[in-house]
């Protein structure tokens, strides 16, 4: 199991989201992502959960901390884990 970081800060665009889709795309099956959103950007946060479970992955973890940033954990499961 390969385990990606994706530190976003700043505002976001329509290009954005499709740079997260296209970076999804190299993660491997029983692979995890955490996603960081910085402060300001928690409206962001839904969106890219939807993103990643169009891409096959599974949301375990989100939520916030004291500063205010967000992190997304996921995985992506191969066919032998799929119920």
């Amino acid at each position: 199991m390969s385990e990606y970081r994706l530190e976003i800060n700043g505002t976001m665009g329509l290009s954005d989201y499709s740079n997260i889709n296209d970076y999804l795309n190299i993660i491997g099956e029983n692979d995890k992502v955490i996603i960081t959103v910085g402060s300001g950007e928690s409206h962001n946060v839904d969106i890219i959960t939807n993103i990643l479970r169009h891409n096959g992955f599974e949301v375990a973890l989100k939520g916030g901390n004291d500063d205010a940033t967000y992190h997304i954990t996921a995985f992506r499961q191969g066919d032998e884990f799929k119920a």
